[in-house]
């Protein structure tokens, strides 16, 4: 006779598999600092790609999430320019806004559509949609130059 699984285990054997899934893209929140009462410049700084092993794969990945286990976006390789947002404590994760080229920080701004200081229309947080490229890359390779 063969045994039979409860209709419950079985249920329980879905839901653990569903959770054990890939992380689902996190959206990169642009903010204002707020000083003194008032939303001023965005949170973020200049930064580049660093600390990539010689003879490794030359790159780093970003992801859709912060997440090794999220889907691979794109590849940037070292001393790339990026924006890149603050880390909350305990994240391993920053999220990143960088253009096609390797530009200077300033005209990433600009072309990303990174106003500094952002207009008074513009809201305390925002989600990024472009136009430039963005995710989430392991924060021990991004090192921030200029805040």
């Amino acid at each position: 006779m063969k045994a039979r699984l409860p209709i419950a285990a079985l249920f329980c054997g879905i839901a653990t598999v569903a959770f054990a899934q890939a992380p689902t893209t996190q959206p990169v929140v642009l903010k204002r600092m707020i000083f003194d009462g008032k939303p001023s410049y965005l949170e973020g700084a200049f930064a580049r790609i660093v600390g990539l092993k010689k003879g490794g794969d030359g790159f780093v990945s970003v992801r859709a999430a912060p997440s090794v286990k999220a889907a691979e976006r794109d590849r940037l390789t070292g001393d790339r320019s990026v924006w890149s947002m603050p880390v909350a404590k305990g994240a391993s994760f920053v999220a990143v806004i960088y253009a096609d080229a390797d530009l200077d920080g300033e005209v990433v701004e600009k072309i990303c559509n990174l106003p500094n200081p952002p207009p008074d229309s513009f809201p305390v947080k925002q989600v990024y949609t472009g136009p430039c490229k963005h995710g989430w890359v392991h924060k021990r390779f991004v090192e921030v130059l200029a805040d």
